[in-house]
């Protein structure tokens, strides 16, 4: 398995010198960018010794698909040049959370036709990240985040109707945690499953995982292994005071457990 770390452009250098085996930029930093500053960030990339299979961010969370003023078009465009950008970089997959941008209307007459909606706008999604060579992994998100597609096994029925290959799912702790699902959906639906986060599942903010933490990580990593996964664990941190002193700690504590993991079976 390898460690992915969420990031910036300007922390790569940092993520690479910690030992992480990948990083998992922001798109909408990268869309965001000026050509000059594309170029740039290009050069930086070639010359990091660092994956950069997976670009976080698609969507910016504001969005929302069923709002009157949704222009599909627009972010159809703007996914492309995101899709394009990412995969001049190296990306091979794309996550799709987008948890309020896919939420059903608590006032919404026919909740059919718009999840109908949200599967069509997938599909748009994945054929427009396929042009690239990408897989969208659709994430199953907690309460707090969306009312739709919400566990792995929803996530799973919603990319057969989806029905293309290149549209997949993936697991987060976090997530998972809130939700009180079983970690067992992580072996059971594995071939559906091409990517993975984790970070501290108590309260709101997005914190590095640490040894000390009052959470048990091991069963997670347990269930991985179980599950034979040989994909990215990226720690989805947006919340620290120093970067690179609990993104380091994180990583050496992560390893510590995955390598607890493999004495499990």
């Amino acid at each position: 398995m390898q460690f992915g770390c969420f990031a910036f452009s300007h922390q790569i250098e940092t993520v690479e010198s910690l030992g992480y085996d990948q990083i998992e930029l922001d798109l909408g930093e990268i869309v965001s960018m000026s050509e000059e500053e594309f170029q740039s960030l290009s050069r930086r990339v070639q010359a990091s010794k660092l994956g950069f299979d997976v670009f976080s961010g698609l969507l910016p969370l504001s969005v929302r698909f069923h709002a009157p003023d949704f222009d599909e078009d627009y972010w159809m465009e703007y996914i492309d040049k995101a899709a394009g950008r990412a995969a001049q970089l190296g990306a091979v997959m794309i996550p799709l959370g987008a948890g309020k941008c896919r939420s059903i209307p608590e006032d919404c007459p026919d909740r059919d036709q718009a999840q109908a909606y949200v599967c069509h706008l997938v599909r748009r999604i994945s054929d427009i990240v396929g042009k690239y060579g990408i897989t969208l992994v659709v994430e199953p998100l907690g309460p707090a985040n969306s009312n739709y597609i919400n566990t792995i096994p929803e996530a799973v029925e919603f990319i057969e109707t989806v029905d293309r290959s290149n549209c997949l799912t993936m697991c987060d702790m976090r997530h998972m945690h809130k939700l009180s699902e079983s970690f067992a959906h992580i072996p059971e639906y594995i071939r559906y499953i091409r990517h993975a986060h984790i970070d501290y599942p108590h309260g709101t903010e997005r914190l590095f995982p640490q040894e000390k933490d009052d959470y048990d990580y091991l069963p997670y990593f347990q269930m991985l292994r179980k599950a034979g996964y040989e994909g990215i664990l990226t720690i989805e941190a947006t919340s620290y005071r120093d970067f690179s002193e609990e993104a380091g700690s994180s990583l050496v504590y992560l390893r510590e457990l995955d390598r607890q993991s493999a004495n499990s079976f």
